[in-house]
């Protein structure tokens, strides 16, 4: 255990939370992650919806592609 760091470091960022992401995605029919990102960024009610406050950061889209490919990899 001393291999790990409590301070350092990404924090993980919640399952539901991405999966919530991926809904407004798909709900509203935004066709990109990043932009995704931008419009969680900017409205507040998407921010609300995934749990976060409005002073907390959204997670860098890097991090829901990641999600993305891993999850929906070899679905229709």
């Amino acid at each position: 255990m001393d291999k790990f760091s409590l301070d350092h470091g990404r924090p993980s960022i919640a399952p539901v939370v991405m999966n919530k992401m991926v809904f407004i995605q798909h709900l509203f029919g935004i066709r990109s992650i990043c932009q995704t990102i931008k419009e969680i960024e900017t409205n507040v009610s998407y921010g609300r919806f995934i749990g976060y406050s409005y002073t907390e950061k959204v997670p860098h889209f890097s991090n829901q592609g990641k999600n993305y490919i891993r999850q929906f990899h070899d679905t229709d």
